[in-house]
């Protein structure tokens, strides 16, 4: 068993514990209340929400069964690539619109996806 992967496994269910619990209040629900946006526009960043949610939970269980099956290291390298690609994106848009936040911190999921992607490719070595 590499426990590298059980524990970006175990990091990617706790994010996604997180993202649902957490990001529900402070991202979806002001989304859904806003009157600000199209309709269009409104539903579907809330469809890329649930699609954030899905992924963060496909690379928990990707990470598992890579912890447990050897062959299926392949699955840990996509689940390390995507946090990782997560990582630089949040990390380039807060630095392309870092005028609109007044806090490094308002835009810090980088901070969550690291940790994943850290632990994924030290797995991989």
């Amino acid at each position: 068993m590499n426990i590298w992967f059980l524990a970006a496994g175990a990091a990617s269910f706790a994010l996604c514990l997180l993202h649902i619990f957490g990001g529900g209040a402070v991202a979806a629900r002001p989304l859904l209340a806003t009157n600000a946006l199209d309709r269009v526009a409104k539903y579907t960043n809330y469809y890329c929400w649930h699609m954030v949610t899905i992924i963060i939970a496909a690379m928990g269980l990707m990470y598992i069964y890579a912890s447990i099956f050897v062959e299926a290291v392949e699955l840990a390298w996509v689940a390390s690539l995507l946090a990782l690609g997560f990582s630089i994106w949040n990390l380039a848009l807060y630095f392309w619109q870092r005028k609109t936040f007044r806090h490094w911190y308002e835009l810090a999921q980088w901070l969550f996806f690291t940790p994943i992607w850290l632990l994924g490719f030290t797995g991989l070595i």
